[in-house]
């Protein structure tokens, strides 16, 4: 298999990242006086972006022509770090901001978030590519396909959450 062979999946993923952020934008800006005055919900907003981003990221460095694959799986690898990084910045904006949640679903959300396990598959195939196995880059589909329902699931829950 080649790293050339993952180049539709790139196109899909980025696609429907690309169209899903489009309309984050547009869900924020509707609602964009409620974001503001609420610090939590700013950080909501920012943990969906960041979600929403990482399909988009994915599918740009699987696009990118004529790379070795240990070059990408060096960037995969910076990504998951990149984006475990930020993750645990918005996390922490959310707690500091008093984020406690009154949904159940909300609730689980954050304590078994898809974003840990979507991270923990970014890291892997950025390793096994690393190491010479591309097949690991079949652990990018897991990866995209948790953090674009995530991503879904946390829009809507930041959109009807009420922070008062």
């Amino acid at each position: 298999m080649s790293i050339g062979d993952w180049g539709n999946f790139g196109a899909v993923a980025g696609s429907a990242s690309g169209a899903l952020v489009g309309l984050l934008f547009v869900a924020i800006s509707l609602n964009r006086d409620r974001i503001a005055r609420h610090p939590t919900l700013r950080a909501s907003a920012a943990q969906t972006l960041m979600v929403f981003m990482l399909p988009l990221t994915i599918g740009l460095l699987l696009l990118t022509p004529r790379q070795p694959p240990w070059v990408l799986g060096i960037e995969i690898t910076v990504l998951g770090v990149i984006y475990a990084l930020g993750l645990a910045m918005v996390g922490r904006r959310k707690r500091e901001a008093g984020g406690d949640s009154h949904s159940r679903l909300a609730q689980l959300l954050d304590v078994i978030t898809p974003n840990m396990l979507t991270t923990v598959f970014v890291l892997a195939a950025g390793a096994s590519v690393i190491a010479g196995h591309t097949n690991g880059l079949y652990l990018l589909l897991p990866a995209v396909v948790v953090a674009l329902m995530g991503g879904v699931a946390n829009a809507w829950l930041f959109l009807i959450r009420d922070p008062d």
